[in-house]
Formats: structure tokens, C-alpha cells, sequence
């Protein structure tokens, strides 16, 4: 039996995508955490774990999508044994890499939505964590009831966003508001991925736009704070003055 590895669709197109997609989320992460030890701010702490959750999502989806092809030679009797044992591994790693890729997402997003709601008793982040069970629990069957799960969560963060943007009207919340609002559509087109295989692409192409948008904005206000923070070192002191 000769095998030989695929991964994804598209020859793998989509499977690069979700890389390069986890390596932004990582980068987004990373950045979070700077801004925290500028500012001191525990915001970007669970900013940052919500991307590193994200990020170990769409790894696992890389894996979720690893298939393996046959070719048979006739050369035992027990041939399908052989075969039905193969299928049986990677129909394994298919589900078990789709339910953490579905777990670390809907983690992610969930941080992210009790971040900007300002969420902390207990009793309503407890209230979350067991409707996102029940998610997950009914997405094993019905992968609509995840896509409509997180539509709605996104549409409350880009509602959020977007109120923001309104109030502030800053480029820094008009990056982050359009950001969401890519990923929003990327999860709203996964609802309709049985009419046409390209929408599975088209929304893979959204959600790493409104990403690469994130990794900008995040960025520009790291610099910012490093900026302020020399800015204010420099300033001479009232005794220096004085003398």
C-alpha cells in the first residue's frame, strides 16, 4: 500500500492560508503582550491569549484537513483490513483536529466578546462557557449551528467596534472595527460553504484580510506607546528645572 499526503483543498492553497493565518494571530499575540508591558494594561494580556487561542486553532485545522491517499496493491488477503484500519486513524484526526480547531476558535472569539462586553462575574462568564458547550456539542452534527454561533458573537464585537469608531474617530478604531467586519463576512459566508467550494476560499481570503488589518493596527499602536514612553523619559524633570 502506497501513500501519499494532501492536504486541504485547492492543492493546499487553503491549508497555507490557515498558516499564514495562525502565524498573523501569533504576530497579533505577540504585539498584545508588548502593549501590556508599555502600558500595563490587562486588556492586551487577554487580547493576546484570545490570538494565541486562535492561532492553535487553525493549526489544529491544518491537521483536521491532512488526508491521505491510497494505492492499493493485491498483494494480501487481508488488504481491507489494512485499508478500513487506515481510514478508521485518519477519520480520527479529521474530527478530533475539526473539534479543537472549533474549541480554540469559539475560545478566542468568546475571550475577545467578554473583553469588549467588560464580562466579570462569574456567574455570566459560566453562563457563556455552557452555551459554547452546548456549540460545540450540537456543531459535531451540525457544523451551521457553530458558523451561526460565532456570525453572532462577531456581529456583536463589530457592533462594538463600530460604536466606537463613531464615538473616538480615530484611524486606530476605524482599522479595528473594519478588521472585525471582514471577519464577520469571512464566518457569515461559511454559513452557505454547500452552494460552491470557492466560498470556502473567499471566507479563508476574509478573515486572513481582516487579520493582516489587525496585525497593521496593532503595530502602529505598539510604536506609538514605545514613541510616548521615550517622549516622556526625555522630559526634564521640576528640580532640574529649578536649578
Amino acid at each position: 500500500m502506497a501513500l501519499s499526503f494532501s492536504l486541504g483543498y485547492f492543492y493546499g492553497i487553503d491549508s497555507i492560508i490557515d498558516l499564514l493565518i495562525a502565524l498573523v494571530a501569533g504576530l497579533i499575540a505577540y504585539q498584545s503582550r508588548r502593549v501590556y508591558v508599555l502600558t500595563n494594561k490587562k486588556t492586551y494580556t487577554y487580547f493576546s491569549w484570545a490570538f494565541v487561542s486562535i492561532g492553535a486553532a487553525f493549526i489544529a485545522k491544518i491537521f483536521a484537513n491532512l488526508t491521505i491517499r491510497h494505492d492499493v496493491i493485491f498483494e494480501r488477503a487481508n488488504f481491507i483490513i489494512s485499508i478500513t484500519q487506515e481510514l478508521q486513524n485518519m477519520q480520527l484526526i479529521n474530527f478530533f483536529g475539526f473539534t479543537f480547531y472549533k474549541i480554540f476558535l469559539l475560545i478566542g472569539f468568546l475571550i475577545l466578546f467578554l473583553i469588549t462586553t467588560r464580562t466579570q462575574k462569574k456567574r455570566d462568564v459560566i453562563l457563556f462557557g455552557y452555551f459554547s458547550v452546548i456549540t460545540l456539542l450540537f456543531s459535531i452534527y451540525f457544523d451551521f449551528i457553530f458558523y451561526l454561533t460565532l456570525a453572532i458573537i462577531l456581529a456583536a464585537l463589530t457592533t462594538f467596534f463600530y460604536r466606537n469608531y463613531k464615538r473616538v474617530r480615530s484611524p486606530s478604531s476605524y482599522r479595528v472595527y473594519v478588521a472585525f467586519l471582514f471577519i464577520l463576512i469571512s464566518h457569515i459566508v461559511d454559513l452557505f460553504l454547500g452552494i460552491h467550494i470557492l466560498i470556502y476560499l473567499l471566507a479563508e481570503l476574509l478573515i486572513f484580510m481582516g487579520f493582516l488589518i489587525l496585525l497593521v493596527n496593532h503595530t502602529k499602536v505598539k510604536n506609538d506607546q514605545e514613541k510616548n514612553q521615550i517622549r516622556g523619559n526625555k522630559r526634564p524633570s521640576r528640580s532640574s528645572k529649578k536649578r
